[in-house]
């Protein structure tokens, strides 16, 4: 019923725990799920600590390859793997608690196509913030995000998302970009092509570690993929495609 991929590079220290209570928790469920873990060219123990967690838990997939593609790329490349109806995609650092995605299923249930976790919603609870430049820098982004690509969501990029089969397989199937800017490519392609998407509140604790760099060379590279991201999609979301597409 369930496919939970988790996209991982060198995560031999954080991965551990998320496996932990994300095994413990869909072992105690009444539906079967998997668990998928995507070795974006990892070259510490990441593979090997993932195999040793196969005992407590059979349906756990690896898949490695040597390059390290970026988050986006490991993250299609598991979901286009899953099998499950419903695809749900975290990180590693376990920012969010799984126990998050029985609500999440409770709204796929009522006819949405993706729900997403936004750190933005007065309801979201954050236990432990960002450091104030990364956050400020964050939201300014967002608002341009916003204006630009004329979506009305808070949080494109928190690590906790969840959709149907069908709308899995079109979006990433779409998706251009292999780092972790493709979260917003998502949400941007589902908007527009008119799928119906969620978002929720999560509680969210950042754990100190991050691998996203701050800089002048960063920001212009964000600018850069948000200004060409309608051109990218442009063929696709023109409505002779999208509904050949949805049809399927």
């Amino acid at each position: 019923m369930l496919s939970i991929v988790i996209p991982a590079f060198n995560e031999e220290k954080r991965l551990p725990f998320c496996l932990e209570k994300t095994i413990e928790y869909v072992s105690l469920q009444p539906y079967e799920a998997e668990i998928i873990v995507v070795c974006d060219g990892c070259t510490d123990k990441t593979a090997e600590i993932t195999a040793s967690f196969k005992k407590s838990f059979n349906n756990l997939k690896i898949i490695e390859y040597t390059k390290n593609r970026g988050k986006g790329y490991a993250v299609k490349t598991g979901v286009l793997e899953a099998s499950g109806d419903m695809v749900l995609f975290i990180d590693a650092d376990y920012a969010v608690p799984i126990e998050t995605v029985e609500s999440f299923i409770q709204h796929l249930e009522k006819g949405y196509d993706v729900i997403i976790g936004a750190r933005g919603l007065k309801e979201t609870v954050i236990t432990r913030r960002q450091m104030f430049l990364r956050e400020l820098s964050g939201k300014a982004f967002g608002r341009l995000q916003r204006f630009i690509l004329r979506i009305p969501f808070n949080d494109t990029q928190c690590g906790f998302k969840l959709f149907t089969k069908k709308a899995a397989q079109i979006l990433f199937n779409k998706i251009k970009y292999e780092c972790s800017y493709f979260d917003a490519e998502l949400i941007y392609i589902a908007y527009k092509s008119g799928m119906k998407i969620k978002e929720m509140p999560v509680i969210w604790t950042h754990d100190g570690v991050t691998r996203m760099p701050i800089g002048v060379n960063r920001t212009f590279d964000l600018l850069r993929k948000l200004l060409t991201l309608k051109r990218l999609h442009k063929d696709f979301l023109q409505k002779d495609n999208l509904h050949k597409e949805q049809a399927k």
